[in-house]
């Protein structure tokens, strides 16, 4: 199939998709799951980690920032979510270069086995001129959305295309006036998803089960703050057999 549009969603959306938000769920595939642990296969270690959402009214204009200036040239398209093969191209390429196991295709992702999606997504698209070079794709609730999939030409790695598609996102939020953008989870003693307290930590808040699944800032917290809810951080680090 050569481009296929995403028909409306049968369930999960509105309200009800903010409320798994709320509570520490994020979408894979059809599915929403939600999890305390993270097992990193390069260091053979297990990391807790806290899921995290962004306050979109704290945040300053993201026009204001560098990398939506870097990026001035390029085009943008935001509209309903879709897969295509030059989606599908783009998006092999980007998993090859960073060499890491996720979904064999966007269709995968988005429908998996089924006709229809269940979430109200969106996609960004990225070009220069008129060759795609990145995009991403986004769900929507009744006052927050979820960015749950970005990926890029390596090509144009030094735009940092990633966090421009975060920006994007940020900016579609702020314009439809929803309050949250949930962006995943952090690992306490892992860097590996500190990208997601960009652009500002500030206006960061990390959800805390423990604590009647409360919702408090970061930066009062930090990740000093989290190592009293974390089961892992003390453990011996498994050996390998090298």
């Amino acid at each position: 199939m050569n481009q296929q549009a995403i028909e409306k969603p049968i369930d999960m959306y509105g309200g009800l998709f903010d409320h798994y938000l709320e509570n520490g769920y994020y979408r894979m595939q059809r599915n929403l799951f939600t999890t305390d642990d993270y097992f990193d296969t390069d260091t053979l270690c297990m990391f807790d980690v806290f899921w995290l959402r962004t306050i979109i009214q704290k945040l300053d204009s993201p026009r204001d920032h560098k990398i939506w200036k870097l990026n001035k040239n390029f085009s943008v398209y935001i509209g309903l979510a879709k897969y295509s093969i030059e989606l599908d191209e783009l998006y092999v390429r980007y998993r090859n270069f960073m060499k890491f196991d996720a979904h064999e295709s966007i269709e995968h992702f988005l429908v998996g086995d089924e006709e229809h999606c269940r979430f109200n997504s969106g996609l960004i698209e990225i070009r220069d001129k008129t060759k795609l070079i990145a995009a991403g794709y986004f769900d929507v609730g009744g006052n927050s959305i979820t960015g749950n999939l970005n990926f890029y030409d390596p090509d144009y790695k030094k735009y940092s295309l990633g966090k421009y598609l975060m920006l994007r996102k940020i900016d579609f939020a702020k314009a439809h006036q929803f309050t949250y953008y949930y962006t995943g989870y952090l690992a306490v003693k892992n860097l590996k998803f500190d990208y997601k307290l960009f652009p500002d930590p500030n206006a960061v808040e990390v959800l805390i089960k423990q604590e009647n699944n409360g919702w408090f800032p970061f930066t009062a917290i930090k990740k000093e703050g989290l190592m009293p809810y974390t089961k892992w951080i003390n453990e011996k680090e498994p050996e390998t057999n090298e």
